[in-house]
């Protein structure tokens, strides 16, 4: 009888420090995917690909004094960057025990754009890349439309101008952060 015992006592205090190292790890993981503090643009973001925001220096708008068409035409990186920075894309995070960044591509018409959010800076490339989060499809006319207005990001993707496919999965996606940017997308 008193082995039974033993053998219960000790399936009892492994079954307690399991499930305490469980609570421990969803607190962790609650406050990366729902509690984290906003970073802001102004003192932590950086956006790469020439489009110059960081460091305490003010983020401009690269559409600011353009037309929709002569914006059309200088479309860049620093595009797709202020899009990014305007729906809080510098909060997103590698996940808890993990090092794989959050990425997110970007087919404009048809050219295609990657961005990695590393510390908070958002890093814009001409690219494609296969591990990526998302897909962000629009056109160029829209992107702009976006970055003269934010308002319009969610109108954008509401009327189905513009169109976002999650291509990672939803556990994976929670733990970088990604909700409330899929939010600010869809309203």
């Amino acid at each position: 009888m008193i082995l039974k015992s033993g053998r219960i006592r000790k399936s009892i205090i492994i079954s307690l420090i399991v499930f305490a190292i469980l609570i421990i790890a969803g607190l962790i993981s609650g406050y990366y995917v729902f509690l984290a503090k906003d970073k802001t643009t102004s003192s932590g973001s950086k956006a790469g690909a020439g489009s110059g925001t960081g460091g305490g220096s003010r983020l401009v708008n690269p559409a600011e004094g353009l037309s929709i068409e002569e914006a059309v035409k200088k479309f860049d990186g620093s595009f797709v960057a202020y899009i990014l920075i305007s729906i809080g894309a510098y909060n997103l995070h590698p996940p808890m025990f993990g090092s794989d960044t959050p990425k997110i591509e970007f087919y404009i018409g048809d050219a295609i754009y990657l961005a990695e959010i590393i510390d908070g800076r958002i890093n814009v490339g001409k690219r494609e890349i296969a591990e990526k989060d998302i897909i962000i499809w629009t056109s160029a006319e829209e992107a702009v439309k976006m970055v003269k207005d934010k308002n319009y990001i969610s109108e954008s993707f509401k009327t189905g101008a513009s169109k976002v496919e999650l291509v990672a999965g939803k556990i994976e996606l929670a733990a970088k952060g990604y909700i409330s940017i899929y939010d600010k997308l869809t309203g």
